[in-house]
C-alpha cells in the first residue's frame, strides 16, 4: 500500500539525519534519545496535579523530573505524558530522608565540653559510659552506623567496635544508665540523632520511643559525671557536637522508609508539622533539585543531587533545609536547615494541639541557627531592624524563608534565592562543597548579613515563588516571580525581570527594578506573562490562576515554561502545562499560546499567507489584583496583508523576512515577538498559527488563527493542504484545457483561486481563476483509480468534474471524487511538501496530505 510505502521512506530518511547528527555531534545515539523533548512529536498527553512544579532534566536516564508542594512528585521523558513517583501526599516515605551521620566521631557535651568516655577504656560489658576530659583515646571514639529505618547503633572504639552504646535493661524511666554492652540489635541499642538548630544533635533512645536521649546527669561539668537517659526537653546538657574522629569514615546511604516527621524532624522544630497553620499535619513546600558535582559526602566521594526545600506555619514563621541523594528520585538525606524567618527579639511559646498532640515552639531568635553563625564567625551580630518595636518579626522589610530554588551561574558558582511576599525576594550564594550558605555576614543596602541580598519586591507586596534561569545565547539571568493569591479566584500569574548579573539589578521591559518601595505600585512591576485566558480551540473552561513556575533549556537549546494551572470551572483543582519560549529580538523569552504539544517553530518563519488572518485576541495586561479575579475578554483582530491590524484592536505589524520575529504597534505601543504555528489544544489537536509578543509597557499580547466558519462551502477560496501548507495552483496560471493543478507556494494570483459552486445535488463544481472561472477542476480520463491525474478543463458538468466537500473534525475538508463514487479525493502526491508537487486522486484513507483548508479569497 502507498501509506505503508511512505513510512518506510520516512523511517531510512530519518535514519539518515540522526546518523549524521551522531557523527557531527561525536555522541552516542543513546544520548541523542534521552537529550530533548523535541525528540517525541507526539501531542499525546498525560495530565498530572503537581502544586509548584520545580523541573529538572536528569541526563543519566534521559527524565524530566517536577517536584512540588505537599509531597507531590511525578516524571516524563517528552514533558507532555507525566506518570506520578511514589506516593502522592505526606504518606510518601520515598523522598525525604533523616540525616546520614554514619562515621566515627568523638561525641562533646553543649554544657560541660566534655566529651563521653568509656570509663577506663574497658573492653567489657556493664562498662560505665562517662564524660571526661578529651585525650583522644580509643575510649572516646565512636561509630555511628545506620540501621537503614532512620536509627543507629553506636559502637564502642574501646570496644574494637564489637559492642555498643546501650540503655540498661531497655528501661524507658529518667536516670536509666548508659553502658556499653556487646551488640546483638536489641531496641535498647538503637538510637535517632536528631540536628538541633544550633548544630548540635539530640541522642534519642529508641527504648523510649525516642521521648528521652542521652544526658549529663545532674548538669555535671565535672570529669566522671555519669550518663543517662533523661526526658528530652533541649536543654544543653542533652545536647552533643558530633566531632570527626577519622575522615571520611562516613557513608552515602540514605535511610528509607521514614516517616516524614522523623525525616524532617530537625526542620520541624521550628516549623511546617503540628504547629499553627498546620495543626495537625504538615505544611513542606515547593522543593528544588539541582545536580551538584563538587558536594562532598562525609565519606570523601563528590557529586550529589540536591533538593532545597521549605518547611511553614506561618505566613512568616518558615524555615529552608536542604537534602542529598545519590539518585534524582532520592530519598534525600536531611543535611541542615538554613534559614530561618518569623524569630521574635525575645521568648514568644506558640503552642498547638491537635491529633497529632500538643507542641510549643518558642520563637525567640535564640532558637535559630543565628547563634551558632555568630559564634562560628559566619554572621557579625544580630541586626535591630529584624524587629519592629514590639520585638516581632519586621517581615515588611525581611523574607519569609519560603519557595528556594538553586542554580549556577555563568561562572559556576552556586546561588539560591527565596522568599514570599513579606520582605521580597532575596538571593544567597552557597559553597558547592557543603550546600551551605555563604551569609554576606555584614549588612550593605539591600544586603542582610544572615538573609543575602534582596532582589525583588518588599513592604508585604504579593510576590513569590522565584526562579532565575540563565540563558547563555542571551547573556541574561531571567526572574520569573509569581503576584497575587494561589486560589482560582486570587489573581494567581507570572512577572518576568532580567539582569546581566545573578544578584541584580532585574528590571523589567519598561526598565523598572524589581525591588519596591513602600509606595510602588506592583502592577506596573514586571511583565506579566500571562493571565486568566480562554481562546475556542481549548479544550478546557479556559486557564486561572497559572504560577509558581520553573523553567528549563533542554539538551537542544529548546526553552520551556513549566507551571501550574487552575481552570475557570469553579473548583481549586490544578494541573501542570508546559509551554515553549522563544527570545524575541529584545532577548525577552516570549512564551508559546498553546501548551508543549511536540510542534517545532520554523526558524526560516513563515508565509504571508500563513500571517495573515483573523486571530481570537488576548491582551494580558498588568493587573495585579489578588482577590475576585476573572477571565480576561477575548477580542478579534485582523493582520491585512498591506500590514494594518483592524477588528477590535487597531494598529500594524510587521515581520522579519527568513525568520520567526515579528513586531506590533497597537495604541502606540510597540510589542516584539514571533509568529509560531502549533498544534493547538483542542481535541484534534489540530495546527493553527500563533503569535506571542512582549511590549514595552510589560504586557503580553497573544493571538491564535482562526479557521473560518463557513455556513456553506459555496465562495472563491484559496485552497491549502494540511501537510504541505503551500496552495492548489493552475501551473503557470494558464488558462488552457489540460493545463496541470499542483500545489505552489502561496502569491495570491488568480492562479490559485478557485470558485466553489453548488449542484444543487450534493455535489460541487470547482471553477479556477486562471480561467476566468470558465474551466474547473477535472479528473482526468474520468478514471477512478488511484494517481489519475487532475487537470484544468472546459466545465461540462461531468461526473468527473463534481465534487463531494466533506468536513473533517479537525476543520479540514476532503475534495472527494464523483468519478470514483467519493471513494477517493484529492492528494498531493508522494506527500511532496514542495512547489510544483502534483496533486491526483488517490483512494481517501485520512492522511494530511488530503485535507484541505478553504481559506475565503473575496
Amino acid at each position: 500500500m502507498r501509506v505503508q510505502s511512505q513510512r518506510k521512506h520516512g523511517r531510512k530518511a530519518a535514519a539518515l539525519v540522526m546518523a549524521t547528527v551522531f557523527a557531527f555531534c561525536g555522541l552516542q545515539p543513546g544520548s541523542i534519545a534521552m537529550g530533548a523533548a523535541s525528540s517525541s512529536g507526539t501531542s499525546a498527553t498525560t495530565r498530572i496535579s503537581v502544586h509548584d512544579p520545580s523541573v529538572f532534566y536528569d541526563s543519566s536516564n534521559g527524565k524530566y523530573y517536577i517536584y512540588g508542594s505537599h509531597m507531590a512528585q511525578a516524571s516524563s521523558t517528552d514533558l507532555r505524558s507525566w506518570s506520578a513517583e511514589g506516593t502522592q501526599g505526606y504518606t510518601n516515605n520515598t523522598v525525604y530522608a533523616s540525616e546520614n551521620v554514619e562515621g566515627v566521631y568523638y561525641i562533646q557535651n553543649k554544657y560541660s565540653g566534655l566529651y563521653l568516655d568509656i570509663e577506663n577504656g574497658s573492653s567489657s560489658n556493664g562498662a560505665n559510659v562517662r564524660q571526661w576530659s578529651y585525650n583522644g583515646s580509643d575510649a572516646q571514639k565512636f561509630k555511628f552506623v545506620s540501621l537503614g529505618d532512620g536509627y543507629y547503633y553506636i559502637l564502642t572504639g574501646a570496644s574494637g567496635y564489637k559492642s555498643c552504646l546501650d540503655v540498661d535493661s531497655g528501661s524507658a524511666s529518667d536516670g536509666t544508665n548508659i553502658l556499653q554492652w556487646e551488640y546483638w540489635g536489641g531496641e535498647m541499642q538503637k538510637y535517632r540523632i536528631v540536628q538541633q538548630p544550633d548544630g548540635t544533635y539530640a541522642i534519642l533512645t529508641k527504648a523510649s520511643g525516642c521521648s528521652s536521649g542521652l544526658d549529663v546527669y545532674d548538669w555535671s561539668s565535672e570529669a566522671g559525671g555519669n550518663i543517662n537517659e533523661w526526658n528530652y526537653w533541649g536543654g544543653e546538657c542533652q545536647k552533643w557536637n558530633l566531632v570527626e574522629a577519622e575522615k571520611n569514615s562516613g557513608s552515602t546511604t540514605s535511610a528509607t522508609g521514614e516517616a516524614l516527621e522523623d525525616a524532617l524532624a530537625s526542620s520541624f522544630l521550628w516549623a511546617g508539622y503540628n504547629d499553627s497553620d498546620c495543626s495537625g499535619g504538615y505544611g513542606v513546600w515547593a522543593p528544588d533539585i539541582i545536580y551538584n558535582p563538587s558536594y562532598v559526602w562525609n565519606d570523601g566521594s563528590k557529586g550529589a543531587y540536591m533538593m532545597y526545600y521549605c518547611t511553614s506555619s506561618t505566613y512568616i514563621r518558615s524555615c529552608i533545609g536542604y537534602g542529598v541523594s545519590k539518585s534524582a528520585q532520592g530519598p534525600f538525606s536531611y543535611v541542615d536547615t538554613v534559614i530561618y524567618s518569623g524569630f521574635t527579639k525575645g521568648d514568644n511559646n506558640v503552642t498547638t494541639t491537635s491529633s497529632l498532640g500538643t507542641k510549643t515552639v518558642n520563637t525567640n531568635y535564640a532558637n535559630t541557627n543565628i547563634p551558632k553563625l555568630i559564634s562560628e564567625g559566619r554572621l557579625s551580630s544580630t541586626r535591630g531592624g529584624w524587629f519592629n518595636s514590639a520585638g516581632n518579626y519586621n517581615n515588611s522589610l525581611f523574607p519569609n524563608a519560603i519557595d528556594p530554588t538553586v542554580l549556577f551561574d555563568a561562572s559556576g558558582n552556586l546561588w539560591m534565592t527565596y522568599g514570599s511576599w513579606s520582605g521580597g525576594i532575596y538571593i544567597l550564594q552557597l559553597d558547592p562543597a557543603t550546600g551551605q550558605p555563604i551569609y554576606p555576614k555584614t549588612n550593605s543596602g539591600n544586603t542582610d548579613g544572615y538573609f543575602g541580598t534582596r532582589i525583588a519586591g518588599g513592604y508585604g507586596k504579593s510576590g513569590e515563588a522565584p526562579y532565575i534561569l540563565y540563558d547563555s545565547e542571551s547573556g541574561y539571568y531571567y526572574l520569573y516571580v509569581t503576584y497575587g493569591w494561589l486560589g482560582v479566584d486570587g489573581g494567581y500569574h507570572i512577572r518576568m525581570y532580567r539582569s546581566k548579573t545573578i544578584n541584580g539589578n532585574y528590571v523589567d521591559a519598561a526598565g523598572n527594578s524589581a525591588i519596591f518601595s513602600s509606595s510602588t505600585s506592583q502592577a506596573t512591576r514586571g511583565i506579566k506573562v500571562f493571565g486568566n485566558y480562554d481562546f475556542s480551540t481549548l479544550s478546557t473552561d479556559g486557564y486561572k490562576s497559572g504560577g509558581h513556575n520553573s523553567a528549563i533549556i533542554d539538551t537542544d537549546g529548546q526553552r520551556y515554561l513549566v507551571y501550574h494551572t487552575r481552570f475557570n470551572g469553579g473548583t481549586e483543582y490544578h494541573e501542570v502545562r508546559v509551554h515553549q519560549q522563544f527570545l524575541n529580538e529584545d532577548n525577552w523569552p516570549v512564551t508559546a499560546v498553546y501548551e508543549y504539544l511536540g510542534s517545532s517553530i520554523s526558524k526560516t518563519g513563515y508565509s504571508t499567507s500563513d500571517m495573515t488572518g483573523t486571530y481570537e485576541f488576548v491582551n494580558h495586561g498588568t493587573d495585579a489584583s489578588t482577590k475576585n479575579v476573572g477571565m480576561l475578554t477575548t477580542q478579534s483582530v485582523t493582520l491585512n496583508s498591506d500590514g494594518t491590524i483592524s477588528g477590535d484592536c487597531t494598529g500594524t505589524w510587521r515581520y522579519t523576512a527568513g525568520t520567526y520575529y515579528c513586531q506590533m504597534k497597537i495604541n502606540g505601543v510597540v510589542y516584539k515577538g514571533v509568529f509560531y504555528k502549533q498544534k493547538d489544544e483542542s481535541a484534534s489537536h489540530k495546527e493553527v498559527m500563533t503569535f506571542s509578543l512582549i511590549g514595552k509597557n510589560n504586557e503580553t499580547i497573544w493571538g491564535t488563527k482562526t479557521t473560518a466558519s463557513l455556513s456553506s462551502v459555496e465562495g472563491t477560496f484559496y485552497i491549502k493542504n494540511a501537510f504541505s501548507g503551500l496552495y492548489l495552483d493552475v501551473a503557470d496560471g494558464s488558462s488552457s484545457n489540460n493545463a496541470n493543478i499542483q500545489q505552489w507556494a502561496f502569491n495570491g494570483f488568480d492562479a490559485q483561486k478557485f470558485k466553489i459552486v453548488s449542484n444543487g445535488n450534493g455535489y460541487y463544481h470547482i471553477l479556477t481563476g486562471a480561467s476566468g472561472y470558465t474551466k474547473c477542476v477535472d479528473v482526468a480520463g474520468k478514471k477512478a483509480t488511484d494517481g489519475a491525474n487532475i487537470l484544468q478543463y472546459t466545465y461540462k458538468g461531468s461526473t468527473n468534474q463534481q465534487y463531494k466537500i466533506e468536513l473533517q473534525s479537525d476543520g479540514t475538508y476532503a475534495l472527494l471524487t464523483r468519478a470514483s463514487n467519493c471513494a477517493s479525493g484529492l492528494d498531493v502526491y508522494a506527500w511532496s511538501t514542495e512547489s510544483g508537487g502534483n496533486i491526483n486522486q488517490w483512494n481517501y484513507w485520512g492522511g494530511q496530505c488530503q485535507k484541505w483548508i478553504l481559506e475565503p479569497a473575496g
